[in-house]
């Protein structure tokens, strides 16, 4: 069995709407894990090798991934035997001839896209090869956008004023913060966290006594991990708030779990 708790911790907040990326196992025929990509209602698509090691393919996985909040996941192979012998994936002219687009997208995404988007055939027996290359145009977005710029999954919670209970959030940042309206060091915490369906979340865990310096927290103070989850049994949703696409729900009186 493979430990899979990265790819747990690497999913946080990412969605599986439109399908996911897989990992597909190494077998003893097929000695190294690939990267596939899995739409509703299509044949997997076959985006690259990874390694020969679990640990180094999801790496290098989650490492392609990280400008995409699509979900990735690990498949049994057989979910893949029935592609390795298709042949539609393979351009029959040009430059490339001979080649999968998988391996031209590989040296030059550019030549799929043109495929996608601006190739024009003369008939209709290169449907399936303009459809695949579509499919990769969209894997190539996944891929290449902004960060800054990936359609948030996060919808805002709750009624403004309104009282939440009992929530579930793992820490996805935090970081100190003085109370400047106290005359001495008491340092909150500033904490962005989400639930298991992506929503964000921001709130301060307030400092339980006086601090040293801006930069310690008071030995009182519960100390709030990144990755760890929050049992969070009430809170008042003080705002809304989106930023760079990703919404947001301020949260104040946040009372913990212990």
């Amino acid at each position: 069995m493979h430990d899979t708790s990265m790819i747990d911790s690497f999913n946080y907040g990412r969605t599986s709407v439109n399908g996911v990326y897989a990992i597909s196992m190494a077998t003893e025929f097929r000695p190294y894990y690939a990267l596939w990509r899995l739409f509703p209602e299509q044949q997997p698509l076959f985006v690259r090798t990874l390694s020969v090691t679990f640990q180094a393919a999801v790496g290098r996985a989650m490492d392609i991934l990280q400008n995409c909040n699509v979900q990735l996941v690990c498949s049994d192979n057989s979910e893949f035997e029935s592609c390795y012998g298709r042949s539609d994936d393979i351009i029959p002219f040009g430059k490339y001839r001979g080649k999968r687009l998988a391996e031209i997208y590989y040296v030059e995404p550019s030549y799929v896209l043109w495929l996608a988007n601006k190739f024009k055939p003369d008939s209709d027996r290169f449907d399936r090869l303009i459809s695949l290359a579509r499919l990769f145009s969209m894997v190539h977005f996944e891929l290449t956008i902004h960060k800054n710029r990936i359609s948030s999954v996060s919808h805002f919670v709750g009624e403004k004023g309104g009282k939440l209970k009992e929530l579930l959030l793992k820490v996805i940042n935090v970081r100190k913060q003085v109370d400047t309206y106290k005359p001495d060091f008491f340092v909150d915490q500033n904490v962005l966290a989400a639930d298991r369906d992506g929503n964000r979340f921001v709130f301060l865990v307030k400092a339980a006594g006086r601090s040293l310096s801006p930069n310690e927290l008071s030995c009182h103070s519960r100390v709030i991990e990144h990755g760890e989850t929050l049992h969070i049994l009430s809170a008042k949703v003080m705002s809304h708030y989106e930023s760079r696409g990703v919404r947001y729900t301020r949260l104040g009186y946040v009372k913990l779990g212990k």
